[in-house]
């Protein structure tokens, strides 16, 4: 799969999670099949549960894009640079859309840092670079920095650490670390277990943010490492969509 095919479907994916998460997908099946209907039926539920996923492959390949990004960039500054003005675009809009601040452009900015300090400072001291990273990656979980906070920054760093590792010793590595960076999540599904009351719901939600996931990440290693199609504005694909695809549908919701 070449980078432009890979980019596409997280694309895809990320519109079609943003999309939804304004007009569920429920909502037309029970408009379109059930107009009658008092209340929301069960296959329009279930639908919604098995869509849920789709919308979770974008996240993972973006985090990829700045672990594979960092190893071939000709410059970090100019790479980080850009992020940081288009998270800054992105903001408004972002927050139009969710109410809520730190879109994941700023996520993959604090990524890339990471990763530089990371590089840099294991070049000055043995275990610089691992202390620096993890203080980066604590203070993102701690101050909810972007989307993502700190679980974000340890799965770039995953990416960035094991591209040479086989296929299956990445699944498995990615297999443990999403549950686990998804601590709280987890652990209020453990104590739902514990306590017998836990529910169909909880065990969907849990398994949409931390199994689902895997279908992105699954999607990288399928990257052959080839630019595929290209074209004048390719590059920046990515970055003019992001905010523009939020604000329509802000302004759409509004």
């Amino acid at each position: 799969m070449s980078f432009f095919t890979l980019k596409l479907v997280a694309l895809l994916s990320m519109l079609f999670d943003h999309v939804t998460s304004v007009w569920p997908v429920s909502w037309f099946v029970w408009d379109l099949f059930f107009p009658h209907a008092t209340e929301t039926p069960h296959i329009a539920l279930a639908i919604q549960s098995l869509t849920d996923y789709i919308g979770r492959i974008a996240a993972p390949v973006f985090l990829f894009f700045i672990a594979n990004g960092y190893r071939y960039t000709h410059s970090v500054k100019q790479y980080a640079l850009r992020l940081l003005v288009f998270a800054c675009l992105s903001e408004w809009p972002y927050y139009l859309l969710f109410g809520m601040h730190g879109n994941i452009i700023f996520t993959l900015f604090w990524g890339l840092i990471t990763l530089w300090l990371f590089e840099h400072g294991n070049r000055l001291h043995p275990w610089l670079g691992w202390t620096l990273a993890a203080a980066v990656i604590l203070i993102a979980e701690v101050l909810a920095l972007a989307e993502g906070k700190g679980r974000y920054l340890i799965l770039i760093l995953a990416f960035y650490l094991t591209d040479h590792w086989s296929v299956s010793r990445k699944f498995l590595l990615f297999l443990f670390l999403l549950p686990v960076t998804r601590y709280a999540l987890t652990w209020d599904l453990l104590s739902q277990a514990a306590a017998g009351t836990l529910t169909w719901r909880w065990i969907h939600l849990w398994a949409v943010n931390t199994i689902g996931p895997l279908l992105g990440v699954a999607l990288t290693f399928r990257y052959n490492g080839k630019k595929g199609l290209t074209f004048p504005v390719g590059k920046y694909l990515w970055y003019f969509f992001y905010p523009a695809h939020l604000l329509i549908l802000a302004l759409m919701a509004g």
